[in-house]
């Protein structure tokens, strides 16, 4: 089950478990960024269950902040 991310926090915890080398003091948007560089490196089946739990994750943006929202957008625009 996917569980909900709600803030900054929650947000780069399931990136940095998703494999994305980040630094923890990145911006969400930063983070994104740094996702989509990661995912260019990666096979087709990592790169295919990243977009579904990205688009799993969209189903639950309205408890999530709007910094939030808008980081993952850039995941689900690319």
């Amino acid at each position: 089950m996917i569980s909900v991310l709600k803030d900054q926090d929650d947000f780069f915890a399931f990136l940095k478990g998703s494999g994305v080398p980040l630094k923890q003091t990145w911006t969400p948007q930063q983070c994104s960024q740094a996702a989509l560089a990661w995912l260019v490196d990666q096979n087709d089946v990592i790169r295919t269950q990243f977009a579904v739990t990205v688009t799993e994750l969209q189903d639950n943006t309205q408890v999530m902040q709007p910094e939030i929202k808008e980081a993952l957008s850039i995941l689900l625009d690319n």
